[in-house]
């Protein structure tokens, strides 16, 4: 029997800033273009993460609106589909 607890989630939460940080850390030669981390509240996906290499600025705002959108019709579905 092990003793080991999974981790809480407020440590999940920051676990997801760290790997961010580290991956910038790592790219760190790259031009950076960006990065952008989402960790919605209550229990869906864990995260969204987007990290660039183009410096374009339409493009990496293009990227966050397209994952807003896609979660906002995800949750707009679930709404709709009412009590079965």
């Amino acid at each position: 029997m092990s003793d080991d607890k999974p981790p809480e989630p407020y440590e999940v939460r920051a676990q997801l800033f760290e790997q961010m940080a580290a991956k910038i850390r790592l790219n760190k030669d790259s031009k950076f273009g960006g990065a952008f981390l989402v960790i919605p509240p209550g229990d869906g996906e864990p995260f969204s993460a987007i990290f660039l290499e183009q410096e374009e600025q339409p493009i990496f705002w293009g990227a966050v609106k397209s994952l807003s959108e896609v979660a906002m019709a995800t949750l707009d579905k679930i709404n709709r589909q009412g009590f079965r």
